[in-house]
């Protein structure tokens, strides 16, 4: 079954009394990348529960971030100029 972009969800939950975060997916990329993270660390991120198009990975909340948006200098945006020039 092929789900549309739109579909293809990714939910975080977690709460302030859980150690655990659930992550619910039906994106086939963030699958694979939790997918090859419970694959390297299993006692650490648990793949809960599956469906044919998704999948529910239990963590610790604590691996959870949130981060500022990167900010890049002149000579770094310079250079990613020059690589979209070159394609």
């Amino acid at each position: 079954m092929k789900l549309s972009r739109y579909e293809q969800e990714v939910v975080i939950n977690l709460n302030a009394d859980e150690d655990e975060a659930t992550v619910y997916t039906a994106n086939p990329a963030w699958m694979r990348k939790m997918d090859k993270l419970h694959k390297e660390f299993p006692n650490v991120i648990r793949l809960k529960s599956w469906t044919e198009v998704s999948k529910t990975y239990v963590l610790p909340k604590n691996l959870i971030r949130i981060g500022k948006p990167r900010t890049l200098s002149e000579a770094q945006l310079r250079h990613l100029q020059d690589l979209r020039d070159r394609t």
